[in-house]
């Protein structure tokens, strides 16, 4: 079984923040009506560094920060996905990791779990680890179920992981740890004010629109349309 390194326990840079502000009301909107406000400092997607979700170089890009136990991640699902999947190509999505301290420690262990699944499997294998442990998660710290097929080190098998000894290792590895740790900083960087926070980015123009919680597809699909528009301008 995968253990929780002691190191691992500790608040990470800028947690602590980020858990005070997880259940503060969203940033004022830019435009009156629209749940889509100004975001700060974001890093664009790069597939030297992260996984991506749909093809490396595309005209738009969806960013997810996502706890693996926050029940609102739990109901956006895969809806960023099938924004990707419909796109034909135009839109990726990459999902950046950010275990809560108040959701303890299977959210960290499912973050690291999820970022050395990454390290050991194309792209496709990290989104499917996310994908089924948020399907099975009962989510606010609770974890997965206890039964035969849903441990951590299960969802990694079924994402394509073949050496949970590695695996193992990189879980508790300081990398694992620092690689969390400058999520938290990005993401205080970016404003994020809770989990699931989502930004959708043009890359031609470098423009951006950012959201939290639980939207559906057509919100996005929305704001992609609105930015593209402005950048013909």
């Amino acid at each position: 079984m995968l253990r929780l390194s002691p190191i691992l326990a500790r608040t990470l840079p800028a947690a602590a923040a980020l858990a005070a502000l997880a259940a503060s009301p969203a940033m004022a909107a830019d435009d009156a009506g629209s749940i889509w406000h100004s975001a700060g400092t974001v890093a664009p997607v790069d597939a030297a560094r992260e996984p991506v979700y749909g093809q490396p170089a595309s005209d738009f890009s969806v960013i997810v920060w996502l706890d693996p136990e926050c029940p609102y991640c739990k109901m956006l699902g895969r809806t960023p996905e099938k924004v990707v999947d419909a796109s034909g190509g135009r839109v990726n999505l990459v999902v950046r990791l950010l275990p809560l301290p108040m959701h303890g420690r299977a959210a960290f262990i499912a973050a690291a779990t999820a970022i050395c699944v990454g390290r050991q499997t194309p792209p496709a294998g990290y989104y499917r680890f996310l994908d089924r442990y948020m399907e099975l998660t009962a989510t606010n710290g609770a974890g997965l179920p206890q039964a035969s097929g849903t441990s951590v080190e299960a969802l990694a098998r079924e994402a394509g992981v073949s050496d949970m000894a590695a695996l193992d290792t990189c879980v508790h590895a300081q990398e694992t740890i620092q690689a969390l740790g400058r999520e938290f900083s990005a993401a205080d960087a970016a404003g994020v004010t809770g989990t699931p926070a989502i930004v959708v980015r043009d890359n031609r123009s470098g423009s951006m629109a950012m959201t939290e919680g639980a939207i559906p597809a057509s919100e996005i699909t929305a704001v992609i349309r609105t930015l593209g528009a402005r950048g013909a301008d």
